[in-house]
Protein backbone atom coordinates (compact mmCIF):
# COMPACT_ATOMS: atom_id res chain seq x y z
CA UNK A 1 0.00 0.00 0.00
CA UNK A 2 2.71 2.48 0.65
CA UNK A 3 4.59 1.92 -2.60
CA UNK A 4 0.94 2.64 -4.26
CA UNK A 5 0.94 5.64 -2.01
CA UNK A 6 3.91 7.55 -3.91
CA UNK A 7 2.56 7.21 -7.28
CA UNK A 8 1.69 10.13 -8.80
CA UNK A 9 -2.08 11.53 -8.65
CA UNK A 10 -2.02 11.05 -12.35
CA UNK A 11 -0.83 7.48 -12.05
CA UNK A 12 -3.76 6.78 -9.54
CA UNK A 13 -6.21 9.10 -12.04
CA UNK A 14 -5.25 7.32 -14.97
CA UNK A 15 -5.90 4.05 -12.99
CA UNK A 16 -9.43 4.74 -11.27
CA UNK A 17 -10.20 5.95 -15.10
CA UNK A 18 -9.75 2.54 -16.06
CA UNK A 19 -11.31 0.35 -13.71
CA UNK A 20 -14.51 2.41 -13.79
CA UNK A 21 -14.79 2.01 -17.78
CA UNK A 22 -13.71 -1.69 -16.64
CA UNK A 23 -16.79 -1.78 -14.17
CA UNK A 24 -18.63 -0.60 -16.80
CA UNK A 25 -18.18 -2.67 -19.44
CA UNK A 26 -17.54 -6.19 -17.95
CA UNK A 27 -19.75 -5.88 -15.15
CA UNK A 28 -21.87 -3.16 -15.96
CA UNK A 29 -22.35 -2.24 -12.23
CA UNK A 30 -22.90 1.48 -12.44
CA UNK A 31 -24.92 1.41 -15.99
CA UNK A 32 -27.32 -0.81 -17.93
CA UNK A 33 -26.42 -2.26 -20.77
CA UNK A 34 -28.17 0.10 -23.14
CA UNK A 35 -26.19 2.95 -21.44
CA UNK A 36 -22.78 1.61 -22.09
CA UNK A 37 -23.58 0.97 -25.38
CA UNK A 38 -24.94 5.06 -26.35
CA UNK A 39 -21.75 6.08 -24.40
CA UNK A 40 -19.84 3.82 -26.90
CA UNK A 41 -21.77 4.62 -29.80
CA UNK A 42 -20.93 8.58 -29.18
CA UNK A 43 -17.56 7.94 -28.96
CA UNK A 44 -17.44 6.11 -32.18
CA UNK A 45 -19.01 8.92 -33.59
CA UNK A 46 -17.06 11.71 -32.49
CA UNK A 47 -13.62 10.09 -33.35
CA UNK A 48 -15.68 9.25 -36.88
CA UNK A 49 -16.48 12.48 -37.18
CA UNK A 50 -13.36 14.03 -36.16
CA UNK A 51 -11.56 12.33 -38.95
CA UNK A 52 -13.78 13.63 -41.76
CA UNK A 53 -13.07 17.36 -40.40
CA UNK A 54 -9.36 16.31 -40.39
CA UNK A 55 -9.57 14.66 -44.05
CA UNK A 56 -11.62 18.15 -45.28
CA UNK A 57 -8.99 20.33 -43.48
CA UNK A 58 -6.20 18.86 -44.52
CA UNK A 59 -7.63 19.14 -48.42
CA UNK A 60 -8.69 22.90 -47.86
CA UNK A 61 -5.26 23.89 -46.68
CA UNK A 62 -3.25 22.04 -49.02
CA UNK A 63 -5.24 23.34 -52.32
CA UNK A 64 -5.10 26.98 -53.49
CA UNK A 65 -8.02 26.96 -56.35
CA UNK A 66 -9.19 30.32 -57.65
CA UNK A 67 -12.55 30.97 -58.88
CA UNK A 68 -12.60 33.26 -62.18
CA UNK A 69 -16.53 34.19 -62.27
CA UNK A 70 -17.23 37.08 -65.33
CA UNK A 71 -20.76 39.07 -64.94
CA UNK A 72 -22.43 40.49 -68.07
CA UNK A 73 -21.76 38.31 -70.76
CA UNK A 74 -22.20 36.83 -73.56
CA UNK A 75 -20.49 39.49 -75.47
CA UNK A 76 -18.87 39.76 -78.68
CA UNK A 77 -15.99 39.53 -77.16
CA UNK A 78 -16.77 36.12 -75.22
CA UNK A 79 -15.12 33.87 -77.85
CA UNK A 80 -11.81 35.41 -77.26
CA UNK A 81 -12.04 34.82 -73.50
CA UNK A 82 -13.10 31.15 -74.38
CA UNK A 83 -10.64 30.77 -76.06
CA UNK A 84 -7.54 32.01 -73.52
CA UNK A 85 -9.15 29.78 -71.21
CA UNK A 86 -9.57 26.75 -73.07
CA UNK A 87 -5.91 27.32 -74.06
CA UNK A 88 -4.95 28.14 -70.33
CA UNK A 89 -6.78 24.95 -69.50
CA UNK A 90 -8.48 27.00 -67.43
CA UNK A 91 -12.33 26.28 -66.26
CA UNK A 92 -14.46 29.64 -65.62
CA UNK A 93 -17.95 30.98 -64.17
CA UNK A 94 -20.12 32.93 -66.31
CA UNK A 95 -23.12 34.73 -65.01
CA UNK A 96 -25.40 35.75 -67.98
CA UNK A 97 -27.78 38.40 -68.63
CA UNK A 98 -30.80 36.76 -70.36
CA UNK A 99 -31.44 39.59 -72.78
CA UNK A 100 -28.29 39.17 -74.66
CA UNK A 101 -28.53 35.24 -74.57
CA UNK A 102 -32.17 35.92 -76.36
CA UNK A 103 -30.15 38.25 -79.38
CA UNK A 104 -27.71 36.39 -81.61
CA UNK A 105 -25.41 35.43 -78.74
CA UNK A 106 -26.77 31.84 -77.76
CA UNK A 107 -24.28 30.20 -79.66
CA UNK A 108 -21.14 31.35 -77.74
CA UNK A 109 -23.00 30.45 -74.55
CA UNK A 110 -23.35 26.88 -75.80
CA UNK A 111 -19.75 26.94 -76.51
CA UNK A 112 -18.76 27.40 -72.96
CA UNK A 113 -21.13 25.08 -71.62
CA UNK A 114 -19.25 22.80 -74.12
CA UNK A 115 -15.60 23.59 -73.18
CA UNK A 116 -16.55 22.85 -69.62
CA UNK A 117 -17.89 26.59 -67.90
CA UNK A 118 -20.23 26.78 -65.30
CA UNK A 119 -23.36 28.84 -66.17
CA UNK A 120 -24.90 31.04 -63.46
CA UNK A 121 -27.79 33.50 -63.44
CA UNK A 122 -27.41 37.04 -63.40
CA UNK A 123 -30.15 39.18 -64.55
CA UNK A 124 -32.94 39.23 -67.86
CA UNK A 125 -32.29 43.49 -68.68
CA UNK A 126 -29.68 44.60 -65.95
CA UNK A 127 -31.84 47.46 -65.18
CA UNK A 128 -31.75 48.93 -61.57
CA UNK A 129 -35.16 50.82 -61.66
CA UNK A 130 -37.03 47.44 -63.01
CA UNK A 131 -35.15 44.68 -61.19
CA UNK A 132 -34.95 46.00 -58.03
CA UNK A 133 -38.03 48.27 -58.08
CA UNK A 134 -39.73 44.87 -55.26
CA UNK A 135 -38.52 41.60 -54.65
CA UNK A 136 -41.29 40.35 -56.94
CA UNK A 137 -40.20 42.39 -59.59
CA UNK A 138 -36.18 40.74 -58.70
CA UNK A 139 -37.63 37.63 -58.78
CA UNK A 140 -39.28 37.78 -62.14
CA UNK A 141 -36.49 39.01 -63.89
CA UNK A 142 -34.18 35.73 -62.57
CA UNK A 143 -36.94 33.28 -63.58
CA UNK A 144 -37.35 34.77 -67.13
CA UNK A 145 -33.47 34.67 -67.31
CA UNK A 146 -33.57 30.62 -66.13
CA UNK A 147 -36.52 30.07 -68.65
CA UNK A 148 -34.25 31.39 -71.13
CA UNK A 149 -31.35 29.10 -70.54
CA UNK A 150 -33.28 26.30 -70.04
CA UNK A 151 -35.31 26.84 -73.01
CA UNK A 152 -32.79 27.83 -75.14
CA UNK A 153 -29.53 25.42 -73.65
CA UNK A 154 -31.38 22.99 -71.58
CA UNK A 155 -29.51 24.09 -68.70
CA UNK A 156 -30.95 24.21 -65.14
CA UNK A 157 -27.91 26.67 -63.31
CA UNK A 158 -27.25 26.23 -60.06
CA UNK A 159 -26.11 29.72 -59.11
CA UNK A 160 -27.02 33.59 -59.45
CA UNK A 161 -25.48 36.19 -58.72
CA UNK A 162 -26.90 39.97 -57.67
CA UNK A 163 -26.42 42.91 -59.70
CA UNK A 164 -23.78 44.56 -58.04
CA UNK A 165 -23.97 42.22 -55.23
CA UNK A 166 -26.10 41.32 -52.79
CA UNK A 167 -25.34 43.85 -50.45
CA UNK A 168 -25.89 46.55 -52.60
CA UNK A 169 -28.11 49.51 -51.79
CA UNK A 170 -31.29 48.48 -53.99
CA UNK A 171 -32.12 44.86 -52.63
CA UNK A 172 -31.40 44.93 -49.08
CA UNK A 173 -34.92 45.76 -47.88
CA UNK A 174 -35.85 42.10 -49.40
CA UNK A 175 -32.83 40.49 -50.04
CA UNK A 176 -33.44 37.67 -47.48
CA UNK A 177 -36.72 36.87 -49.01
CA UNK A 178 -35.50 36.85 -52.62
CA UNK A 179 -32.92 34.54 -51.37
CA UNK A 180 -35.23 32.08 -49.56
CA UNK A 181 -37.22 31.85 -52.60
CA UNK A 182 -34.85 31.36 -55.11
CA UNK A 183 -33.40 28.47 -52.66
CA UNK A 184 -36.46 26.92 -53.20
CA UNK A 185 -36.09 26.89 -56.87
CA UNK A 186 -32.59 25.15 -56.18
CA UNK A 187 -30.21 28.26 -56.72
CA UNK A 188 -27.67 29.87 -54.22
CA UNK A 189 -26.56 32.85 -54.67
CA UNK A 190 -22.62 34.16 -55.21
CA UNK A 191 -20.52 36.86 -53.88
CA UNK A 192 -16.93 37.53 -54.41
CA UNK A 193 -14.07 38.47 -52.16
CA UNK A 194 -11.62 39.52 -55.19
CA UNK A 195 -12.29 42.72 -57.58
CA UNK A 196 -10.89 43.68 -60.91
CA UNK A 197 -12.92 46.70 -60.53
CA UNK A 198 -13.24 46.81 -64.26
CA UNK A 199 -17.39 47.27 -64.96
CA UNK A 200 -16.92 51.06 -64.31
CA UNK A 201 -15.49 52.95 -67.45
CA UNK A 202 -12.24 51.42 -69.05
CA UNK A 203 -9.44 51.08 -66.65
CA UNK A 204 -6.20 49.97 -68.01
CA UNK A 205 -5.10 46.48 -68.03
CA UNK A 206 -2.49 47.12 -65.43
CA UNK A 207 -5.07 48.69 -63.09
CA UNK A 208 -7.43 45.42 -63.13
CA UNK A 209 -4.41 43.55 -62.24
CA UNK A 210 -3.68 45.25 -59.56
CA UNK A 211 -7.01 45.33 -57.90
CA UNK A 212 -7.06 41.27 -58.06
CA UNK A 213 -3.48 41.59 -57.17
CA UNK A 214 -3.96 43.31 -53.78
CA UNK A 215 -6.60 40.97 -52.62
CA UNK A 216 -6.34 37.53 -54.35
CA UNK A 217 -3.29 36.21 -51.97
CA UNK A 218 -5.42 36.51 -48.90
CA UNK A 219 -7.52 33.70 -50.16
CA UNK A 220 -6.58 30.20 -50.58
CA UNK A 221 -9.97 29.81 -52.42
CA UNK A 222 -10.21 33.74 -54.07
CA UNK A 223 -13.35 34.19 -55.96
CA UNK A 224 -12.58 36.74 -58.57
CA UNK A 225 -15.01 39.06 -60.31
CA UNK A 226 -14.72 39.80 -63.76
CA UNK A 227 -16.55 40.96 -66.64
CA UNK A 228 -17.62 40.20 -70.07
CA UNK A 229 -18.19 43.17 -71.12
CA UNK A 230 -17.77 44.76 -74.92
CA UNK A 231 -17.19 48.36 -73.38
CA UNK A 232 -13.65 47.57 -72.16
CA UNK A 233 -11.37 45.09 -73.68
CA UNK A 234 -8.82 45.70 -71.10
CA UNK A 235 -10.09 42.29 -69.00
CA UNK A 236 -9.63 40.61 -71.82
CA UNK A 237 -6.02 41.73 -72.40
CA UNK A 238 -5.06 41.33 -68.78
CA UNK A 239 -6.36 37.64 -68.60
CA UNK A 240 -4.03 35.36 -69.69
CA UNK A 241 -1.29 37.21 -67.24
CA UNK A 242 -3.69 36.91 -64.44
CA UNK A 243 -4.52 33.33 -65.27
CA UNK A 244 -0.75 32.77 -65.31
CA UNK A 245 0.56 35.02 -62.39
CA UNK A 246 -2.26 32.47 -60.18
CA UNK A 247 -0.72 29.55 -61.80
CA UNK A 248 2.40 30.46 -60.47
CA UNK A 249 1.17 30.99 -56.73
CA UNK A 250 0.14 27.73 -56.70
CA UNK A 251 -3.81 27.91 -58.07
CA UNK A 252 -5.52 25.92 -59.68
CA UNK A 253 -8.87 26.90 -60.99
CA UNK A 254 -12.81 24.98 -60.76
CA UNK A 255 -16.15 26.39 -61.41
CA UNK A 256 -18.03 28.36 -58.44
CA UNK A 257 -20.48 25.56 -57.32
CA UNK A 258 -17.05 22.65 -56.97
CA UNK A 259 -16.28 25.36 -54.09
CA UNK A 260 -16.39 24.18 -50.27
CA UNK A 261 -18.70 26.94 -49.28
CA UNK A 262 -20.34 29.70 -50.62
CA UNK A 263 -19.32 32.86 -51.08
CA UNK A 264 -21.28 35.78 -48.99
CA UNK A 265 -20.55 39.47 -48.70
CA UNK A 266 -20.47 39.45 -44.92
CA UNK A 267 -19.31 36.17 -44.03
CA UNK A 268 -16.21 34.67 -42.81
CA UNK A 269 -13.90 33.72 -46.30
Amino acid sequence: MKGKQKKSWRERAGQAVCLVLLCMVMAGMLFSGKEVIGISAAIHHSKGQEAREGEKGENSAGQKVAYLTFDDGPSVLTKEYLKILKEEDVHATFFLIGQQVDGDLVDVVRQEVKDGHEIGLHTYCHVADKIYCSGAAYCQDLEKTRQCLETKLKISPKLFRFPWGSTNSYVRGYKDSVVEEMKKEGLGYADWNVSGEDSVGCPSPDSILSNVRKDYLKYDDPVILLHDSAACKSTLEVLRPLIQELKANGYSFQTLSERERPCHFGEKQ
